[in-house]
């Protein structure tokens, strides 16, 4: 007989486990028909289906016990060694087979490396749990309610930053309507605080409206005409308890008027000065019939103001020039009507006399020129006017106009014309006036004006005045020395009470384009300076009604000789007689151009030309 081939260990337990799982499953089989026919033909004497199983569960239990002894020469476990408790039969199988195999062996059963399920041989057959729907959903939620509150969560916390911040714009602009005038300089910053005085009468109609409750509620709505569409029932329960107390208090205050119309009015009394005015002094918007309030409730809502605060400062300046010169002191604009249709557009820049130019650099649209002489315009000056920084021609003259010129048309550097003459200015020409250094026509004539010329004159800086008359005024002192007006054509100063000398510092040098001075009608005295006569292009002299002594001085400058046209020197004290050159520049002789020599008879000797005109 053929000795069998030595097997070694691993193969001995490897085919001891195969024939105990072949056990296990004949007796699981074997198992199911018993307990398929016991529940047909059950008897108390057979055995069931749990005792046979109990009985396979048994069998192979001691082959794992007689494998275990096998190996124990080889792999005995620690805690045997050491007097502990016996292990557990399978760990002998597990560390053994752990050794071999490169599959993770744990003291539960073997993990598959395929499946990653756990397999367990030595645990008893159970059929896994059979789950109704509500408990796989519950299991479900249970394992991702995590990532789903999260999501949840992230999306309400985006949702709530949005919403307050739109809630924050819509404050902001709430708070602040039409903030801006805009893109453009630097301008003061008004609130929009309502003033405490009350609201004029021609502002729009707010009436109270009593509640049930007898409190006065105000509106804004005006209720000037009937409704049309009527309510088609009426109330049918009435209150049964009727306020018992009467409202004591006073009714609310009239609603105040929106934002803008405050932010305008501030812009308005900075313009007029009166943003910070203290109460001993009068606020001009206090009084509605004022040419500041007139003209401010004119722009806002007859006018078009605009959003630009600079250009609305040049409306409500050139407003408030208008309001002041017409005397209008109505308690409404609306009766503010005036000649010439001054208000016929919702722009001043439309109104008659007034022109505007674009600027294309600062896209605004300035006042340029006021022109309204002999319009029989009355009242005064307004200092607003200073507000009108690009005006180069302002025209007045022949009106009316009482009181001072102001001290903000100084500060019109641009200004190119001036003509105040012939109204009814009192006060001072202010030493401010060398600032108008750019003008060319100053006209200041046939006023009131007193006090005496200033003596800054072009002495600053480069003068371009052309034209400059004080003509009948009221002024005194002597004509200044030292005026560097080297641009000047024309100077007049007469019709005044000047006293001293003519100044002999008008001469070719300082004055080279001189052709008339007129110092005539006032109490000078001296003598007619030489350098006069030595100036090449001078046309007219008025020295006439002075106490001049002496004589005329002989031409000496044949240029001028060809260039005078008028000398007039009677009323004086002067004794020489006339010279016989000046008498050659008779315009019916060839020699020159003159037309008129107007002199006291006892100096006119033998001298054609004055001869037909001297004055006893």
């Amino acid at each position: 007989m053929a000795s069998s081939p030595k097997r070694s260990p691993k193969s001995l337990v490897r085919d001891i486990l195969n024939g105990c799982d072949d056990i296990t499953l004949g007796h699981m089989n074997h198992v199911v028909n018993i307990s398929s026919a016991s529940s047909v033909n059950s008897s108390p004497g057979n055995a069931s289906a749990g005792e046979l199983a109990q009985r396979s569960r048994e069998r192979c239990r001691n082959i794992d016990r007689f494998v275990a002894s096998v190996l124990d020469d080889t792999n005995i476990s620690r805690n045997n060694r050491s007097g502990g408790s016996p292990p557990h039969p399978d760990n002998h199988i597990l560390a053994f087979l752990g050794e071999s195999t490169s599959r993770r062996v744990d003291l539960n059963g073997l993990i598959d490396d395929v499946s990653f399920e756990p397999f367990r041989p030595f645990e008893s057959f159970q059929d896994p749990p059979v789950l109704s729907k509500k408990q796989r959903f519950e299991q479900k939620m249970k394992n991702h309610w995590k990532p789903i509150t999260a999501a949840c969560l992230v999306v309400a916390l985006v949702f709530g930053i949005s919403l307050g911040t739109s809630k924050l714009k819509n404050k902001h602009i709430g708070e602040n309507p039409g903030s801006s005038f805009i893109g453009t300089p630097k301008a003061p910053v008004f609130s929009t605080e309502s003033p405490t005085n009350a609201v004029p009468s021609y502002l729009p109609t707010v009436q109270p409206i009593t509640s049930a409750s007898g409190s006065k509620a105000p509106t804004l709505d005006p209720t000037t005409t009937s409704p049309t569409i009527y309510p088609t029932a009426k109330p049918t329960n009435k209150p049964t308890n009727p306020p018992t107390n009467k409202n004591t208090n006073p009714p609310t205050p009239r609603p105040t008027m929106v934002p803008e119309y405050y932010q305008l009015l501030k812009a308005a009394k900075y313009v007029s000065g009166t943003m910070e005015r203290t109460g001993e002094v009068e606020d001009p918007f206090d009084d509605f019939s004022s040419p500041q309030s007139l003209a401010f409730h004119w722009i806002y809502f007859e006018g078009s103001p605009s959003r630009n605060i600079l250009e609305f400062f040049e409306q409500y300046a050139v407003a408030v020039v208008f309001f002041s010169l017409t005397e209008i002191r109505q308690s409404s604009w609306r009766n503010s009507l005036a000649q010439d249709d001054f208000t016929s557009t919702r722009q001043p820049c439309g109104w008659s006399g007034i022109r505007c130019a674009y600027n294309y650099t600062s896209n605004m649209t300035h006042v340029t020129e006021i022109k309204l002489p002999m319009k029989g315009l009355k009242g005064t000056i307004p200092s607003e006017i200073g507000f009108l920084p690009y005006i180069t021609k302002l025209d007045l003259a022949d009106n009316e106009i009482v009181g001072t010129i102001p001290e903000e048309i100084y500060s019109l550097t641009n200004l190119r014309h001036l003509y105040l003459n012939n109204n009814k200015l009192t006060g001072t020409i202010s030493r401010q006036i060398d600032n108008l250094n750019l003008a060319e026509r100053i006209y200041l004539g046939q006023n009131y004006l007193n006090g005496t010329l200033p003596s800054n004159i072009g002495t600053i800086r480069p003068n371009n005045w052309r034209f400059f008359s004080v003509y009948d005024n009221k002024l005194t002192g002597s004509i200044p020395l030292n005026m560097r007006l080297r641009n000047a054509f024309q100077l007049d100063f007469s019709n005044n009470q000047f006293e001293g000398q003519i100044p002999s510092d008008i001469n070719e040098e300082n004055y080279s384009k001189l052709r008339m001075l007129y110092v005539c009608h006032n109490r000078l005295t001296g003598h007619i300076p030489s350098t006069l006569m030595e100036m090449k292009k001078m046309k007219v002299f008025y020295f006439n009604d002075n106490m001049l002594a002496g004589g005329i001085p002989e031409v000496g400058n044949s240029e001028l000789a060809r260039n005078l046209i008028t000398i007039r020197a009677q009323h004086n004290q002067l004794t020489d007689p006339v010279p016989n050159g000046l008498c050659d520049l008779d315009v019916n002789k060839k020699y020159g151009e003159l037309v008129e020599l107007s002199v006291d008879c006892t100096i006119c000797n033998q001298c054609d030309l004055c001869k037909s005109r001297c004055y006893n």
